[in-house]
């Protein structure tokens, strides 16, 4: 989920054509741009897959469940929730390595 996060960002600058930080190694906007969409693409599809039950729908039991999804969203929902009521009000940034590129 974090990649999918972070190159979707990637993919909206482009889009956008908002500028990106300098960086040592450039593909270029086109294909730099094409290998992130089929990235995303990829990172979508395995992140469904991923929550599938190991076994099909008939011999499906309660231990065979695949309970990642579970956990998945009370990672999700305990995070929100807590950064919510605590981290937003305590967290500060690495301001220091913050520019402003617009």
């Amino acid at each position: 989920m974090s990649y999918i996060i972070t190159i979707s960002c990637v993919v909206w600058r482009k889009l956008a054509n908002k500028p990106l930080l300098p960086s040592r190694f450039d593909m270029g906007r086109f294909f730099g741009l094409a290998v992130n969409i089929v990235a995303l693409a990829w990172l979508c599809l395995v992140f469904v897959i991923a929550f599938f039950p190991s076994v099909p729908a008939p011999l499906l039991t309660l231990p065979s469940m695949n309970w990642s999804v579970l956990v998945f969203g009370i990672v999700l929902i305990f995070s929100a929730v807590y950064f919510a009521i605590w981290g937003r009000h305590r967290y500060v940034g690495p301001v220091e390595y913050v520019r402003k590129l617009d």
